[in-house]
């Protein structure tokens, strides 16, 4: 067994043998939900109270001398690497919740992870140049988790933890889930240079106000519509077999390939290898076009899709990153074994 699998197991092990009902029933305030609740899930990582992580650590907020954290984690080091803001068992985390963790972070230099959790619900925030990125990297609910969350949740293992990597993790995430809006925002309201890329294509050499907004125009749904039809009949053309590749076989092979590209573990000539080939029944990422090389095999369908990876099906509700990215660890497993 693996030492991600041992981790897994072990994880998975401590929580299944916690009485959970009779811990949310006396868990009925912040003070007691913090007891009986968030400490113990700490335990379970394997942190030791003092030595790794203390109560109420002050933080000069801007105005606020001496404001108290929650709990800040150490690890034995002067200053935090986390921060955990909690509230009580079962409450809503809210916006202005957040806000309170960002203003503790933004005024803590060493701090580079933010966690917001009401003991049961637990959210993961990366730092960045201004402050917490809004948008939590991972969420675990102790009530209900896959084996790919307690993977991910592994990472914050005393024995495991490594800021660098969780950074790495964390901006993959977040890069991936930035290009759909990326790209939407970039033709639902064209940019300068993009009018000029188009114009260029089409033969011409200036663009006046009157032709960007010709252009700009005719940027809509009806042709980007129109453009993913031409594309399909192209990919079909390229590939023998007569396949077609869907826009959502692309999209998934697209998130994997760039999760590859944003991982450390990749050469850009280990990336120029990897590849897929549609078939009937299933759409295969593959090293070097070589079947023998399978880094794994999508199998998308009305009722059920899941990503086959060694001959193990990890489910997916739909292709999206979050959902993609669930099943990260093994699908670059799969990708570095058959890059040798």
């Amino acid at each position: 067994m693996g030492k991600s699998a041992q981790l897994v197991r072990s994880l998975n092990k401590k929580l299944k043998s916690w009485d959970l009902k009779k811990t949310i029933k006396f868990s009925k305030d912040e003070a007691t939900s913090r007891d009986f609740l968030i400490h113990p899930f700490l335990e379970m990582l394997d942190y030791e109270r003092i030595d790794d992580y203390t109560h109420e650590y002050s933080a000069d907020v801007k105005g606020r001398k001496g404001t108290k954290v929650d709990i800040a984690v150490t690890f034995g080091k002067k200053s935090p690497v986390i921060v955990i803001e909690c509230k009580k068992a079962g409450q809503k985390l809210s916006d202005r919740n957040f806000k309170q963790l960002n203003e503790y972070v933004l005024y803590t230099p060493s701090v580079k992870v933010g966690i917001l959790t009401n003991g049961l619900n637990w959210q993961f925030y990366i730092k960045g140049d201004s402050g917490l990125n809004h948008t939590p990297f991972f969420t675990f609910n102790i009530e209900d988790y896959s084996n790919s969350d307690l993977e991910s949740l592994s990472m914050f293992m005393k024995s495991e933890f490594n800021i660098n990597e969780i950074q790495e993790e964390a901006e993959s995430i977040h890069f991936l889930e930035k290009f759909d809006d990326a790209l939407f925002s970039v033709l639902n309201n064209p940019t300068a240079s993009l009018v000029k890329s188009i114009n260029e294509e089409m033969g011409g050499k200036r663009v006046t106000d009157k032709i960007a907004q010709k252009i700009t125009d005719l940027i809509n749904s009806i042709s980007l519509k129109d453009v993913y039809e031409r594309m399909v009949v192209e990919e079909a053309k390229q590939n023998s077999s007569g396949v077609i590749t869907t826009a959502e076989e692309i999209k998934a092979f697209n998130v994997i390939k760039t999760m590859f590209a944003m991982s450390s573990k990749f050469k850009n000539s280990e990336l120029e290898r990897i590849g897929f080939r549609d078939q009937k029944n299933s759409f295969k990422i593959l090293v070097d076009d070589n079947q023998k090389k399978c880094v794994c095999n999508i199998i998308l369908k009305e009722k059920i899709s899941f990503i086959e990876v060694s001959g193990k099906k990890l489910s997916i509700d739909d292709v999206t990153v979050s959902e993609i990215t669930k099943h990260k660890t093994a699908i670059i497993s799969s990708a570095i074994k058959n890059l040798k």
